[in-house]
């Protein structure tokens, strides 16, 4: 039981928060584990890893863990496959019972239009717009070059930023200050991202990726191991 997590860490005299600073996993995911409050975890990507990492910190084999933790996503998918069911049936249901209703709204709607178009037989012909007056037409031509500089402007302000995994390397990226994503890849995987002011990384494994920033690659931002704090572009 996740339990014994929580007992083996008192026995060691551990803190949360001290797990927390040293595997930069958040306290309150580190409590989830203890309690198996598993719906309080993040994907199953990242729960799989932080309660590997955990365990080994505490100095005891994940494999019952992650079993128990596995137990729990089958059991959801049935929950959720029955669920599924029991709409699929309310939903045939529901379309048998109403589909009496659904011909006669369908019938009325298109005995209507067969009359509107009966009464109104004219056709109209919406003439073109007149051509604009002769000392409008540069107003015109200075306004569309003037929207394309701007959006060729904002363009050539996005920044890209390409990351890939030479191992196995886990880290958090902040996009604008505003949108978070957090990734665990594997050898040879890649992500490609854009953002408009700049990007901040958390990087868990500083020799395990090569990243571009612009097109332009960065080289050698740390050692094997080395949790490295990036912003791009620098201040």
């Amino acid at each position: 039981m996740p339990e014994d997590l929580k007992k083996r860490r008192i026995e060691l005299g551990k803190s949360l928060d001290e797990i927390s600073e040293h595997t930069k996993i958040k306290k309150s995911y580190l409590a989830a584990i203890e309690e198996g409050n598993w719906k309080d975890l993040p994907l199953e990507i990242f729960t799989k890893s932080y309660i590997k990492i955990y365990s080994e910190i505490l100095g005891v084999n994940p494999k019952k863990y992650i079993e128990e933790y596995e137990n729990y996503l089958a059991t959801l998918e049935q929950s959720k496959r029955k669920e599924e069911v029991i709409e699929k049936k309310q939903k045939r249901s529901r379309e048998k019972s109403h589909w009496k209703v659904s011909m006669v709204i369908t019938l009325i709607v298109f005995t209507i239009i067969l009359a509107l178009l009966y009464l109104d037989r004219r056709e109209y012909q919406i003439p073109p717009p007149p051509p604009p007056p002769e000392d409008v037409k540069p107003l015109i031509q200075e306004n569309v070059k003037i929207q394309e500089e701007s959006a060729e402007k904002k363009e050539s302000t996005v920044n890209n930023l390409k990351i890939e995994a030479i191992d196995q390397v886990w880290m958090r990226i902040v996009i604008d200050d505003q949108e978070t994503k957090e990734y665990l890849l594997e050898k040879g995987q890649k992500i490609s991202l854009q953002g408009i002011k700049n990007f901040k990384l958390h990087i868990g494994n500083a020799g395990g990726v090569r990243v571009s920033f612009n097109d332009e690659y960065l080289g050698k931002i740390g050692e094997s191991g080395q949790v490295v704090h990036l912003k791009l572009p620098k201040d």
